[in-house]
């Protein structure tokens, strides 16, 4: 008879790091941020080619997705879908614990633009822009917790069907 003490012990499983760089969400985030500072921080004329073309998508494609919100036109909407994909990105790349500071960021990196906006020729500084680009960061976030979550759900079930059958 073995004594207790004799007994192998289990080895420790290492541990995950909590901090895991994920290269795919630093490059999203990037391509993001590039993206709505050039959309944001160039004078007018630089963008308003591809503010037409989502004008003509909009008025072609989005009517019932603007009749959600009865109170907003067509800039606003392009606003907030503007910082959606930002709002995404950050939340991959901080993780589930830091995803409010996703929007966090947005907020500010929003009121930066709308305050360098009032010194860049042919902007308009608008204190309502910072609102509905913060809506559009949440509504990001929120894909990814949504994503999150199914993701979660589908592992749970997957596991009880192994240890079912």
């Amino acid at each position: 008879m073995t004594h207790p003490t004799t007994l192998p012990l289990p080895r420790p499983r290492p541990a995950r790091s909590r901090s895991t760089v994920r290269p795919w969400a630093t490059v999203a985030t990037i391509a993001a941020l590039g993206f709505v500072a050039a959309l944001t921080l160039l004078p007018r004329r630089f963008v308003a080619p591809l503010h037409e073309l989502f004008l003509t998508w909009t008025d072609a494609h989005a009517q019932q997705l603007l009749a959600w919100f009865p109170q907003a036109d067509t800039e606003q909407v392009l606003n907030a879908f503007l910082f959606a994909p930002l709002g995404a990105a950050l939340a991959l790349l901080f993780g589930r614990r830091l995803w409010p500071a996703a929007v966090l960021v947005c907020f500010g990196l929003s009121a930066a633009a709308e305050y360098a906006q009032m010194r860049i020729p042919g902007r308009v500084s608008d204190p309502h822009d910072i609102a509905w680009n913060t809506l559009g960061a949440a509504v990001g976030t929120a894909v990814v917790a949504v994503g999150y979550l199914l993701a979660a759900i589908a592992r749970r079930v997957a596991a009880a069907t192994r240890r079912a059958g």
